[in-house]
């Protein structure tokens, strides 16, 4: 392999540690609806990620990065689920794929709503972009940011009703224009 073989190899690997950190409260999610037991969803989120990590040529940049991680996540579960069996636990296989389902399908419209918010933060104007980006910052209380800008909490929270009034609307424009409601 010569230099830039190596260096587009490690930029490859490096996206894909990328993907794999920003999917994982979506992955644990996903298995745990599936298992509901935090300590084996642990496990089999270690598992999706092992083979997440060593099928990353597998994955086709510029598609569906959840849905295959799903796929493989979902896979790990079967897995789990087959130990499980050999254990004397017992799972209801259509229930696991009615809930698999549902949790993909959560998943879709968890992106479709974020990038529908994306878009709308930055319809809003640089106040409202600014009330709203304070205000969900580690300390972001509304007391405190009342104090900051020098008015009342009463004041801000009403301000900040109304912003999220109108990122809502703006939300539910965007997923309505796009056949999403």
């Amino acid at each position: 392999m010569n230099k830039n073989e190596q260096q587009a190899s490690e930029t490859e690997n490096e996206e894909h540690v990328r993907l794999i950190a920003q999917a994982q409260r979506r992955i644990y999610a996903y298995i745990y609806a599936l298992v509901h037991h935090p300590a084996d969803a642990d496990d089999i989120l270690q598992e999706t990620n092992v083979v997440l990590w060593r099928k990353r040529n597998s994955y086709e940049p510029g598609t569906n990065y959840f849905a295959w991680a799903f796929a493989i996540a979902r896979l790990q579960v079967l897995s789990h689920r087959s130990q499980q069996a050999r254990k004397g636990m017992i799972y209801n296989d259509q229930l696991l794929d009615e809930i698999a389902n549902t949790a993909s399908t959560e998943s879709e419209q968890y992106d479709r709503r974020n990038a529908a918010l994306q878009n709308c933060l930055q319809k809003l104007d640089a106040t409202q972009r600014d009330l709203i980006s304070r205000r969900y910052q580690p300390d972001g209380a509304v007391n405190s940011l009342a104090a900051d800008i020098g008015k009342t909490s009463k004041a801000v929270s009403a301000s900040l009703r109304r912003v999220r009034d109108k990122l809502r609307q703006c939300i539910e424009r965007t997923l309505a224009a796009e056949g999403h409601s």
